[in-house]
Formats: C-alpha cells, sequence, structure tokens
C-alpha cells in the first residue's frame, strides 16, 4: 500500500514535467515563427536604408527580423537554399533566373536609383568629359588609373560586367582589381588608391564624405539601378517563415513602406524612389 501512495506522487511529477516540457516546446517554437530571416545587399545596408525600414516593420507586425546582407549572387544561392525567408537584392536578370527555375516566388519591384561612376578627383582617365556610358568605359580600359571590381557576383558588379561586354572588352591587367568586398569597403579602398569604381548611388551619398574621391559620370539610361522583393518557395522549403515572409514582402510594397523609402536621405538628398 505504501508503494502504491508514492508512486501517485512521482506519476504527478512526471506529468508535470512533461507538462512542462511541452509548454517550453510551444513558447520555443511561437518565438521561432517570430523570427524572419532577410538576406539583402550591402548596398542597402551600407546606406543605412535596412536599418532605418527593418525597426518600422518589427513594430507593425512583431516579427523579429535577422538581417543578412551579401552581394545579391549570394543572397540569392542562400534564397534558393531555403537558408533564408527573403530576399532583397538588385540583379533582376539574376533574380528572373532564379523565379524561373522555381526557386523563389513573389518577385516585386519595390525601389530604385542608379549607379554612378566616381574615381580620384585629378580624374585621369578624363572621364568628367564623357558624354555616354560606353565612351567612359573604353576611357577606363586605357589603364591610365587603377580601376576596381567588387568581383562579388553583387548586382553592382552584375551591371559593370555587362557595360564591359556591351563594348567588347575583357578587362584586364594591373589596372584592373577585384576587392571582393562590399560597396562600402570598396569605395574606401577606392579613395586610398586614388582608382576608379562604381558605385550604387544611395552607398555613393552614404560614404562620400568619408572618401577622397568625386562623382565623375551619372545619369545614363544604362546605370538604372532596381531593387526587388522575392521570397523562398515554400513548397521546396516548408521549414521557412511562410508568414512572415508574405507580411514583409507586402510591406515593402505598401504606401507605408513607399513612404519611408522616399523620405530616407543623406544630406538632404533622397537615396532611393519607391515603385509607385
Amino acid at each position: 500500500m505504501a508503494t502504491a501512495m508514492g508512486a501517485a506522487p512521482r506519476r504527478g511529477l512526471a506529468a508535470l514535467l512533461a507538462w512542462v516540457m511541452l509548454l517550453l516546446v510551444a513558447v520555443a517554437a511561437a518565438d521561432e515563427s517570430r523570427e524572419l530571416r532577410l538576406v539583402t545587399t550591402t548596398t542597402t545596408d551600407n546606406s543605412g536604408l535596412i536599418a532605418y525600414l527593418v525597426p518600422a516593420f518589427e513594430a507593425e507586425h512583431g516579427y523579429e527580423v535577422k538581417v543578412i546582407a551579401v552581394g545579391t549572387g549570394r543572397a540569392l544561392e542562400l534564397l534558393a537554399r531555403g537558408d533564408v525567408d527573403i530576399a532583397l537584392t538588385h540583379s533582376r536578370q539574376l533574380e528572373v533566373e532564379l523565379v524561373t527555375a522555381g526557386r523563389a516566388v513573389d518577385h516585386h519591384p519595390v525601389m530604385y536609383n542608379d549607379f554612378v561612376i566616381v574615381g580620384p578627383p585629378a580624374d585621369p582617365a578624363g572621364l568628367a568629359a564623357a558624354h555616354d556610358i560606353d565612351t567612359v568605359f573604353h576611357a577606363l580600359a586605357r589603364g591610365l588609373a587603377p580601376f576596381l571590381s567588387r568581383g562579388d557576383r553583387s548586382g553592382t558588379h552584375v551591371r559593370e560586367r555587362e557595360l564591359w561586354a556591351a563594348i567588347g572588352v575583357e578587362p584586364t591587367g594591373s589596372w584592373y582589381r577585384e576587392t571582393g568586398q562590399g560597396m562600402g569597403r570598396t569605395l574606401q579602398m577606392a579613395g586610398e588608391l586614388d582608382a576608379y569604381t562604381m558605385s550604387d548611388r544611395g552607398t555613393w551619398l552614404a560614404y562620400h564624405a568619408r572618401v577622397p574621391l568625386a562623382l565623375l559620370f551619372q545619369g545614363s539610361d544604362k546605370l538604372f539601378n532596381q531593387y526587388s522583393v522575392l521570397s523562398a518557395n515554400p513548397a521546396l522549403h516548408p521549414h521557412m517563415n511562410v508568414a512572415g515572409a508574405r507580411a514583409l514582402n507586402a510591406w515593402l510594397r505598401s504606401p507605408e513602406a513607399k513612404q519611408l523609402i522616399g523620405d530616407f536621405r543623406i544630406d538632404g538628398q533622397p537615396l532611393f524612389v519607391p515603385v509607385l
């Protein structure tokens, strides 16, 4: 009888412990469902835009956004593998390839700016006198000063390679150097080396006061730079935060987000223009 009476409290304790464990698992699962993994480009990160936008989304929707900033090529690789839930990138060619292959969904334009060519104020290649971007790249190919390429399959790097291909030039030689770095660091290196480089306007505006470089060419249609949002395919990655990805995807295209994007400025200058 004593043994049976002693077993009852133990069974009650075991049941209580099991209930507590289930509660902890449920809480952990709930916390995980509020975590949203966003991969974005170094250009949106270096410019300060992401740090400006994310808190507004978190406050409205209650998600905790984990941000990873890499080049667009790497960002889309992470999205395709389901290592992140959603991406904000700027290479339409690579984005469309991913969507066409069924590796991403909900692909929409969000905003745009443009690329600019910057370099040493002395401008040994004479880019400031050029009337079109083809002339700029022919002048750079003469190798009168170093040109720094990001060399990282970012959206900036992809566009730069397209511009070389458009004039039939394969850049080689000691004057052409790949940094393998993000846009902010590449601008810093260009300033240290009296080199030319191509930057998105947003990162240039964020860094121009910190680097001894001048804006030498801008305004070509070929320098148009569109940023788009796309989500991982939930059919391939059932573990992803589907609800969170849908919420952020829609929010980035909402009137509220468009207002924030349009209002984001450095020294009074807008860095990005929302797609209306």
